[in-house]
């Protein structure tokens, strides 16, 4: 430039120093570009640094996080392609599950292993009410073993000063239209709950014929939890899901406002006249 700028004319200067602009505006945007890429590239590094510093004062997960890593890197060296194309598809099922648990839902399917999570919580030590609606669809109703072990946790739960309201939705032939309590099939379970000290309120599920979503069965956990139960015609759970999310508990509790205008304190139906019949 000190060249052109001496011994060049005019119209080559202009031209020259055109060309020295184009080729520093050329480097700087080049410059740019790369700045960019380095600033995305650090900041992807920064996001997976994140996952296990944000693990780290979690102990129970962040071990779990340890072995998942080291159980993908092992993987990793299968090079078996359809090994690894199973592989893909069990670990995006993996995925989705704690996608769920993420999500504050634990979901039990065809099993009764949900009622460890359900004792567990009735015998949390901060619970102060639990409030359910049983859909009785048959006499066998919580009548096996699995059950009566969940009964007893309902009774302990009262004897240590919870309030434990349950309202049982039974069908006309558990609950006869011409009958002031329910059937023998299923009166001394009810009467056994009644004994130890839940409150029990009935409502036949032909009232609820016109209330869409009212027949159900499901329970309040205070206000941390909700769970909810959908079992087959031989009284088996077919599905279990425990949601902890405040939203949830609190539909749950408007459905169960809407019960109580249905429901029939079981006090109140001994003390009618022809209650022995």
């Amino acid at each position: 430039m000190a060249l052109v700028s001496v011994f060049a004319p005019p119209a080559a200067q202009v031209a020259a120093l055109g060309a020295l602009v184009s080729v520093l505006g050329g480097l700087f945007l080049s410059f740019m570009d790369q700045e960019a890429e380095r600033e995305q590239r650090r900041a992807e590094m920064l996001e997976r640094l994140a996952v296990p510093l944000t693990l780290a004062p979690e102990h129970d997960l962040f071990d779990q996080y340890v072995s998942l890593c080291r159980t993908l890197t092992a993987l990793a060296r299968q090079d078996d392609p359809i090994l690894r194309e199973f592989a893909s598809l069990r670990l995006a099922g993996l995925t989705a599950q704690v996608a769920t648990l993420a999500s504050g839902t634990i979901e039990f399917s065809g099993t009764e292993t949900w009622r460890t999570v359900y004792e567990k919580l009735l015998r949390s030590p901060d619970l102060k009410e639990y409030r359910s609606v049983a859909w009785l669809k048959g006499k066998d109703y919580w009548q096996d073993q699995p059950g009566r072990q969940s009964m007893r946790a309902n009774y302990e739960a009262v004897d240590r000063g919870v309030l434990v309201e349950r309202i049982l939705i039974l069908r006309e032939d558990l609950w006869p239209r011409d009958r002031a309590l329910p059937v023998d099939d299923v009166r001394p379970w009810v009467d056994e709950q009644h004994a130890n000290g839940l409150w029990v309120a009935l409502v036949r599920e032909s009232d609820l014929a016109d209330e869409h979503g009212l027949a159900s069965d499901f329970g309040i956990y205070g206000d941390r939890a909700v769970g909810s139960q959908e079992l087959d015609d031989r009284t088996r759970t077919v599905r279990f899901t425990l949601t902890f999310d405040p939203q949830a508990v609190r539909l749950a509790k408007d459905r169960g406002h809407r019960l109580y205008l249905y429901a029939t304190p079981y006090r109140t139906l001994l003390d009618q006249p022809d209650a022995g019949a």
